[in-house]
């Protein structure tokens, strides 16, 4: 039987445990999270297929443990790149 594909978002969450800056608050960070941009949850609703929400690369961003808590599945209308996805999604 054929592997599954790894998908971006399994490439990401290996590279987040390398630490880095979080997006949000600018902080270095031993270990960061993996961000939906614009939530998963919104994305199911505009995707029947589910994979978008996997595989969109330009929907994700590292955040530290704290700022992802605190972002949870809400827009963060200060991120440039909002808007920006949700148009797109919209079209």
């Amino acid at each position: 039987m054929a592997k599954k594909p790894k998908s971006k978002l399994n490439e990401w969450q290996k590279k987040s445990q390398l630490g880095g800056i979080c997006a949000k608050c600018k902080r270095q960070v031993s270990l960061l999270t993996v961000d939906h941009i614009v939530p998963a949850s919104i994305m199911d609703m505009l995707d029947d297929t589910g994979e978008m929400k996997y595989e969109r690369e330009d929907n994700f961003q590292f955040l530290c443990y704290p700022c992802n808590k605190f972002k949870g599945c809400r827009l963060d209308k200060t991120c440039s790149k909002t808007l920006q996805i949700m148009n797109d999604l919209l079209k």
